[in-house]
Formats: C-alpha cells, sequence, structure tokens
C-alpha cells in the first residue's frame, strides 16, 4: 500500500505542473453566467477582440515641463510598437492643475494573450524615456490585473512552504516525538500531491476551471484537512495502543470507529463547500469544484495510506511517549473540562451562548460594498499608485461600455449624452453592434459608480430596449457583487440541507443535528461580527467584498460541522453503553486534545494566507483562522457538550436510546 501511494505521487507529480499554470485570470473568469457585463466581453469578442484599458499616469511634484509632453508622446509611439497593444490615445491628455499626464492603451484581451507581460513592457518602456523627476505609473484595468496575477505568482512558493511548515510545527508539538511526526507528515504531502495533480489535470483538459486565489485556498484547505484526519486517527490508534498489546488489533480497532466518523466528516466538508458549483459567480464555483476534489482525495489517501504506515510504525513510533496497555491517557487540562461542563451544564451552555451573541454586536460594522481598486492590495503596488494619482490630478472616472445595435445606435448615443454623471463618451465605427466608451464620473467599485451605472442602464434601456447594453470594467465588479446575493439565497439553503442530511444519517437523530448547525451558525455570526469589528477597527480596512460573507459561511459551517462530528460521532459510539450524559463527558475527555489540535492546525493553515499582499485574502484568512478558533475552543468544547449533557438521551430523538 505505502509502495502503490508513493508511486502514485511519483507519477502525479510528473503528470502535472504548478496550479498556477491553469489559473484563468482574463476574459469573463470573475464574472456571473449571464451578467450583462458578461455579454458585453462575448460581443466584443466575437466582433473586434476583448480588450482590456491600461492607463499610463505621468505625474510630477511641480508644473510639467516641456520635455515631458515630449517624452508621453515618445512613449505612445513605442507603446503601439508592443505586439498585444491594439490601440492607443492620439495624445496624452494633460490635467487641470497642470502636473499630470494620462494615456489610454488597449490591451488585447483574446484568448492566450498575458496582460501582465504588456503591462511589463509599458513599464520598462515609461521608465527608459522618463526625464528626470517625471514618475510614471501603469494602472486601470489593465495595471490592476497584472498586479493581481503577479501577487500569486511572487508568494506561492511561500504559501506552500509556509503550510509545510505549520504542519510540521504543530506535529511535533503535538506529538513530542522526533519520528512519529514524520507518519502524517508524509500522508499528508502524498495527500497534497495526488489531490492537486488531479485538480491541475481537471482544469488542463477544460473539465474544470481555476480562478482567483482557488490554488491559494485549495493549497492550505487540502493541508489542513488532511493534517486534521491524521491528527484523529493516530491519536484513536494511541488510544487502542494503551488497551491492547496487539498493534494490529488495536490499528483494527482505531479504524473501526475512526474511518467512520473521518468519511462523514469529509462528505460534511466536501458537501459543504462543494454547493459551490450551483453558484452563479465563476470565482465561487472554482473554489467549490476544487475543494470538493481535493477532500474527497485526501480522505482516500488518509484512510489507505495513513493506517498502512501505522501498523509499519507501530507503537515504536511514538517513542519517547511509547503506550503501553493498561498505561492510563494524562487528559488532566480536559478532565477538568469535561469536570466543569458535567457540573454546571447550564452555566456552561448559558455563558457560551451569552459570549457569541455579544460578539456578533460587530456586525453592525459590517460594510459588504465591495472593495475599490485602489484599496485591494495590502502593498503599494504601482497600479494603487496609479489610481492616487488619478484622484489627485482628475476628477474620478470609471470607465464603461455601451454597446447598441446599428439600428438604435443613435438613439442609446442620444441617451448616453443627457445621462448623469457621464463626463465622456467615444463612439466607436458602425457595426452590427456599435460600440460607445463612456467615463462615468465615479471611482470604479463604489456606491457612486453603482448608482451612475444603474441610471445609465435604465437610461439605455428606455432608448433601445434590448438591443443596448451596458458592461465594461466598472460594471463587471458591480454585477458580481449583484449575483453574489442571488447566489447566497441559493447556496446558503442547499448547504444547511446537505449538511442536515449527512448529519441525520451519521447520528440518526432529528434533534442532534439541528442542535449542531445552530450552534455553528451563531459560531459564525459571531465570528463575523468580530472579525467586521477588527477590520475597520483596528486593521483598517472598512469594507469588504461583497462575496466575502458567503465565502465566510461557506468555510465556517462546514469546519464547525466538521468539529462537531469528531465530538458527537465519539458520543453516539460511547452512547451505546453508557448513559448519553456521562457518554458526553467521556467523549470530551478523549476528543479534547486530539480536535483542539486539528483546529489550531487549520487555524494556522488559514492563518498562512495572509502572506498574500491581496485585501479580500487577507480578510478571508483571518476570518477562517479566527472562526475556527471560537469554535474549537468555546462551541466544541463548551456550549456543544452542555447542552448535549442537558439534554441528554432526548437529544436522540426519536430513538429511543442511544444504540
Amino acid at each position: 500500500m505505502v509502495v502503490a501511494w508513493v508511486a502514485i505521487a511519483v507519477a502525479a507529480v510528473l503528470a502535472s505542473g504548478p496550479l498556477d499554470d491553469v489559473r484563468v485570470t482574463s476574459g469573463s473568469s470573475m464574472l456571473a453566467r449571464g451578467a450583462e457585463s458578461a455579454r458585453v466581453l462575448h460581443l466584443l469578442a466575437e466582433q473586434s477582440g476583448r480588450v482590456v484599458p491600461a492607463l499610463v499616469i505621468y505625474e510630477r511634484p511641480g508644473p510639467l515641463q516641456r520635455d515631458d509632453l515630449r517624452a508621453a508622446r515618445q512613449d505612445l509611439r513605442q507603446f503601439a510598437s508592443v505586439p498585444g497593444v491594439v490601440g492607443t490615445a492620439s495624445a496624452p491628455v494633460p490635467s487641470a492643475d497642470g502636473h499630470a499626464l494620462q494615456v489610454t492603451v488597449l490591451l488585447s484581451g483574446k484568448p492566450g494573450v498575458l496582460v501582465s507581460p504588456l503591462v511589463e513592457q509599458l513599464r520598462q518602456i515609461t521608465a527608459e524615456g522618463s526625464p528626470p523627476g517625471l514618475i510614471s505609473h501603469v494602472s486601470g484595468a489593465g495595471g490592476a490585473a497584472a498586479d493581481y496575477v503577479d501577487s500569486f505568482r511572487r508568494v506561492d512558493g511561500t504559501l506552500l512552504a509556509l503550510s509545510l511548515v505549520v504542519v510540521l510545527l504543530v506535529l511535533l508539538a503535538v506529538y513530542r516525538s522526533p519520528v512519529l511526526w514524520v507518519i502524517p507528515m508524509l500522508a499528508v504531502v502524498v495527500a497534497y500531491l495526488c489531490s492537486a495533480a488531479a485538480v491541475y489535470v481537471l482544469a488542463r483538459s477544460g473539465l474544470m476551471t481555476l480562478r482567483a486565489a482557488t490554488p491559494e485556498v485549495f493549497t492550505v484547505l487540502v493541508f489542513g484537512v488532511a493534517t486534521d484526519y491524521a491528527l484523529l486517527l493516530v491519536a484513536r490508534y494511541r488510544e487502542r495502543l494503551r488497551a491492547t498489546a496487539d498493534q494490529a488489533a488495536a490499528l483494527k480497532d482505531a479504524l473501526s470507529g475512526g474511518i467512520r466518523t473521518v468519511v462523514a466528516s469529509a462528505l460534511t466538508v466536501a458537501g459543504g463547500v462543494g454547493c459551490l458549483v450551483v453558484a452563479d459567480t465563476h470565482a465561487l464555483r472554482s473554489i467549490g469544484v476544487a475543494a470538493a476534489v481535493g477532500i474527497l482525495i485526501t480522505t482516500v489517501v488518509m484512510v489507505t495510506l495513513l493506517p498502512a504506515l501505522m501498523l509499519l510504525g507501530g507503537r515504536r513510533a511514538f517513542w519517547p511517549s511509547t503506550p503501553r496497555p493498561g498505561e492510563t491517557a494524562r487528559d488532566g487540562l480536559w478532565r477538568g473540562v469535561a469536570g466543569f461542563v458535567g457540573q454546571r451544564p447550564r452555566l456552561a451552555w448559558a455563558g457560551s451562548a451569552l459570549l457569541l451573541t455579544m460578539l456578533c454586536m460587530g456586525l453592525t460594522t459590517l460594510d459588504a460594498s465591495g472593495i475599490p481598486p485602489s484599496s485591494l492590495f495590502t502593498m503599494r503596488t504601482d497600479s494603487v499608485a496609479g489610481y492616487d494619482a488619478l484622484r489627485r490630478h482628475y476628477p474620478a472616472s470609471a470607465p464603461v461600455v455601451v454597446m447598441a445595435r446599428q439600428d438604435r445606435s443613435a438613439a442609446v448615443e442620444q441617451a448616453v449624452h443627457t445621462a448623469e454623471g457621464v463626463v465622456a463618451m467615444r463612439p466607436g465605427p458602425p457595426a452590427p453592434w456599435r460600440t460607445f466608451d463612456v467615463v462615468l464620473a465615479a471611482e470604479p467599485n463604489t456606491p457612486e459608480a453603482q448608482r451612475l451605472v444603474e441610471d445609465l442602464r435604465g437610461a439605455v434601456r428606455a432608448a433601445a430596449g434590448g438591443a443596448a447594453l451596458v458592461g465594461g470594467f466598472t460594471t463587471e465588479l458591480l454585477d458580481v457583487q449583484a449575483a453574489v446575493l442571488d447566489d447566497a439565497l441559493l447556496v446558503v439553503p442547499l448547504i444547511l440541507l446537505v449538511v442536515g442530511l449527512i448529519l441525520v444519517v451519521l447520528l440518526r437523530s432529528l434533534v442532534a443535528p439541528l442542535l449542531l448547525m445552530g450552534t455553528v451558525v451563531l459560531s459564525f455570526a459571531a465570528t463575523l461580527g468580530l472579525c467586521s469589528a477588527l477590520f475597520t477597527q483596528l486593521l483598517g480596512y472598512p469594507v469588504v467584498d461583497a462575496s466575502f460573507a458567503l465565502y465566510a459561511f461557506v468555510f465556517l459551517m462546514a469546519f464547525g460541522i466538521d468539529y462537531n462530528i469528531f465530538l458527537m460521532a465519539r458520543v453516539r459510539e460511547e452512547a451505546v453503553r453508557l448513559d448519553t450524559r456521562e457518554a458526553t463527558l467521556r467523549a470530551l475527555r478523549a476528543t479534547g486534545g486530539v480536535i483542539t489540535a486539528a483546529g489550531v492546525v487549520l487555524a494556522a493553515a488559514f492563518f498562512v494566507l495572509t502572506v498574500l499582499p491581496l485585501v479580500p485574502v487577507v480578510q478571508l484568512g483571518l476570518l477562517v483562522a479566527i472562526g475556527v478558533v471560537i469554535d474549537t475552543v468555546v462551541v466544541r468544547s463548551f456550549l456543544v457538550p452542555a447542552l448535549a449533557h442537558h439534554m441528554g438521551r432526548r437529544i436522540w430523538w426519536p430513538a429511543r436510546a442511544a444504540s
């Protein structure tokens, strides 16, 4: 078994490549199916090929000099000769204060053309030809897209290395053995290599598409989940080694309950995250598919390879804390927690619920209106510096593309002229669908931009009905936000249904699943409230992405139920021969340490995402890390066991007994 899995892992590595190589970052990759801006992109690609606008901004602390304008004109001529540049402005546009120049460069957005190298060439040209004291930036949609892609490429290796280090440190801290950590670490690495290769092959063959931060979330998710399952199975094995001298029998006993719990956990997490495949937003579907595939493959590896490695290592692998038959486990901390829960269950669950409810008050600070492009990165990228320069010297502008059928183009042109907030319009040449490049007086991805776009769409629809469409960079951002709300109304009930059905089958009860899901929903709301207050009051992130709350719910629901399954599956197992209240306390003592360690691993794995220079990913990493800690320390340690102890046998209703 071990040799077979090692051979499979080697073959997987040879047959695949980095996930970043199959990531899609251009075209409509971030849009929702059916969005108006996506239809505009499709029409542009059919008619003349999609273009991505880049804005080159020249800025001088004082008044512009004659050489500055000459240098900008020279750059324009060089831009036009770059392969992949499909158009440029006729001349630089000076600012009203005389301190800046602006140049528009249209980059090819055709499939196979990478925007990032084109932007890099533009930046090299401006750097080489600028007079002393003249500062240049490449911004706009093209500059932001290039910085977005480059931010992943710079840290993907670091992210993988940090994930490995986190797993290693936690395993060393938990096992305190110079040998034992090798067994789960080897299984975790094989699980990652195999699952990453499967996702790579599926993406390369076109059966799935990787978008946005999917490869990064996939990496930390697989490492975290694989380590969690390893901790659970190894803990079960060590527990049985203290009960019998037969290592094979100990492993068989450990797997009889452990594999059932791991499979139920995997189905819950994969099913919960996998519900994102029904979302309309491309990025949500991307993470849903990749995460579900990764978790399922990881589970297969952990329930086959890890047991074989444990049997090979045997009792000796635990040296120097070798478990002996008849030896008592050292669980002083969790014996104390179980004692408190058993003596004062009402205080434990009421106090926990009150604490979580108080944290929910932070929801009043939540602003999910979307992150403007100028605030997208944690570091100061060239595109962000360009946005800042534009704000200093030019009126706020949001680029929009209006398309109209040729027979209605005159009416649409008149409607655009009279629409509120339109500061500039440039009609394109006659075509089956004529284009109008429009500039609105707002910053993209802001409430003001949303209002002006809605007004513009209303005006062109009144003039031409379905014969006119409004798209472009500004509307793409807004259409994603609108689709997320629709996705939430579909995905959230579906997740609750899928997770609920899995819990009913696993626990053979109706009350217990409702109780577990209720505690996790409360934990999610508390985490979202706490993180919203943290982002706005301490970290300087006043807004979150429109999809942030949905991502938060999906991950925290899946992981929260995951740890509750670890606990309640053990309670169910113990309740076959014990009273439910005693079974709850025994399960808490037995699983407290391993579930806490698993929570630490998962929290640390997602915290690693904060090395990425993208604010939405940093926010997601922090939220999941904090949410897992809250769930592990408060919900699973006190709230759930106290409620189970308080309800006793009634928690298994409609079953008469736990058996």
